[in-house]
C-alpha cells in the first residue's frame, strides 16, 4: 500500500512539473517585445551614432519590433543590421524575461582623417576600418595625406602591410597625450615613407618607413627636450629620424 501511495505521489509530482514547464514555455512563446534599451559605449569621444539611429535599424519593414513576439525575432539578423552602421564597431542584441530587447553597441573610434585632393575625405578607426565623415561631429584627429593615400582609401588598413604599419604609427601618436597634441599631419609618399608635420615649430620631421616607432619617437623627444631649447624652436627647418642612433638636423 505504501509503495502504491509513493508511486501515485511521484506521478502527481511529475505531472505538476511537466504542467509547470509547459505553462512556462507557453508564456515564453506568448511574450512580446515591450521595450527597446540601447546602450552605446562612446569610449570618451564624441557620439557619431545615436540611439535613434540604432532603433531605426531594428525596424521590421516600417514597423517597430515593439509588440512583436520575442520568439519571432532573429537576433543575429538584428545585430547584422546594427553593424551596417559604419560607426558601429561591435553590437550585441538580446532580450530578457520581461520582454525588453537590449542593444549594446561599441562605437568605432576615429584616430586619423585621410585627405586627398581627388578623393573624398574619410576617417580611419583604431581597428583600421575606414569611416565616412559624419554630419553629427567632426573628429579632432591627425590628418593623413600624400601620394600613397589612393592605395589606402578603400577597404581595411589591416589588409595592407604598409597600411598596418601606418595604423600602428597613428595609434602610437593617438595614445600619447603629447604627440597627439603636437603632430598635426602625417604625409606618406609612394614608397610608404612618412613625413610628420608638428603643430608647434616649423620643422618637418622625416620619419621614414613606419617602423621602429618607439625608438624614433625617443629620438624626437630628445630633439625637443635637449636640442631645440639650446638652439631655439625655429633654428632648424627639419629633423631626420631615419638613421640608427642618430638625429640629423638641418
Amino acid at each position: 500500500m505504501k509503495r502504491i501511495k509513493k508511486s501515485v505521489h511521484l506521478v502527481t509530482m511529475l505531472i505538476i512539473l511537466v504542467t509547470a514547464i509547459g505553462a512556462t514555455e507557453y508564456r515564453r512563446q506568448q511574450r512580446v517585445c515591450t521595450q527597446i534599451s540601447v546602450a552605446i559605449e562612446h569610449d570618451g569621444i564624441e557620439s557619431f551614432v545615436s540611439e535613434r539611429e540604432i532603433r531605426g535599424l531594428l525596424q521590421q519593414g516600417e514597423k517597430s519590433i515593439i509588440g512583436l513576439p520575442l520568439n519571432g525575432l532573429e537576433l543575429k539578423q538584428l545585430e547584422h543590421r546594427v553593424l551596417g552602421n559604419p560607426y558601429v564597431e561591435w553590437a550585441n542584441v538580446h532580450y530578457d524575461l520581461e520582454g525588453k530587447v537590449h542593444v549594446a553597441v561599441q562605437q568605432s573610434r576615429p584616430i586619423a582623417r585621410i585627405i586627398h585632393p581627388k578623393l573624398p575625405d574619410a576617417y580611419v578607426s583604431t581597428t583600421g576600418k575606414l569611416l565616412p565623415l559624419s554630419g553629427r561631429h567632426t573628429a579632432r584627429v591627425m590628418l593623413v595625406g600624400g601620394t600613397f593615400i589612393p592605395k589606402l582609401i578603400k577597404g581595411d588598413w589591416n589588409q595592407d602591410s604598409t597600411g598596418n604599419q601606418l595604423l600602428s604609427l597613428a595609434k602610437y601618436i593617438e595614445q600619447d597625450d603629447f604627440w597627439r597634441a603636437q603632430i598635426a599631419q602625417m604625409d606618406v609618399n609612394q614608397q610608404g615613407e612618412v613625413t610628420l608635420h608638428p603643430q608647434v615649430g616649423k620643422q618637418t620631421i622625416k620619419f621614414g618607413k613606419p617602423d621602429q616607432i618607439a625608438e624614433k619617437f625617443d629620438k624626437l623627444e630628445l630633439f625637443y627636450q635637449q636640442i631645440l631649447p639650446r638652439k631655439g624652436w625655429n633654428y632648424y627647418n627639419g629633423v631626420n629620424l631615419t638613421y640608427e642612433n642618430q638625429i640629423v638636423c638641418d
